[in-house]
């Protein structure tokens, strides 16, 4: 089929499935595998192929998901995934050591969530806390020259307390 003859855009009526452009995106399977389980296959492919929205739609995608890590975490699952199975046999075989075995039980553990969880404990009993205000420090003081000034004695008043007795009618 010569290229001139495969337009350049797809139907009005055709509509592309967001799920289709992240799996394009993430780049996990063949990109004729993915097509066909969203219905493009042969001269709906071709034209899909070709048409510049969904290239740029593919290529915007894979470039946020690569920005965020994303794309090397869903690789990086599978890829953990895959291999587990294989250290799961060799764990089970009788030629493992147990200290092989061991390590299996740890990595299993840790990514089946499966490790006790640091919880925060609170402290029974009286609490204390340490406060710490931190002030400018002192200024110096100023010197003034002053002559003496002549000592004023204070007397208070002498009152004259007496009581007298409270009559009834008060």
């Amino acid at each position: 089929m010569d290229e001139e003859l495969i337009p350049t855009q797809p139907q009005p009526a055709l509509d592309i499935p967001q799920e289709m452009i992240l799996a394009m995106a993430i780049g996990m399977e063949e990109p004729d595998q993915i097509a066909s389980r969203y219905g493009f296959e042969g001269f709906d492919w071709k034209k899909l192929q070709a048409w510049k929205p969904f290239n740029d739609a593919v290529a915007k995608q894979k470039a946020e998901l690569e920005q965020n890590g994303v794309t090397f975490r869903i690789k990086a699952k599978a890829l953990t995934e895959d291999v587990f199975e294989d250290a799961y046999k060799i764990a089970r075989s009788n030629d493992a050591t147990l200290l092989q075995k061991l390590e299996f039980i740890k990595l299993g553990a840790k990514l089946g969530d499966m490790e006790p969880k640091a919880s925060a404990q609170v402290a029974s009993g009286p609490g204390f806390s340490i406060t710490i205000n931190i002030t400018d420090p002192p200024k110096k003081a100023e010197v003034v020259d002053a002559e003496p000034v002549e000592e004023i004695k204070f007397e208070p008043p002498k009152l004259n307390l007496k009581t007298k007795p409270l009559e009834d009618n008060e």
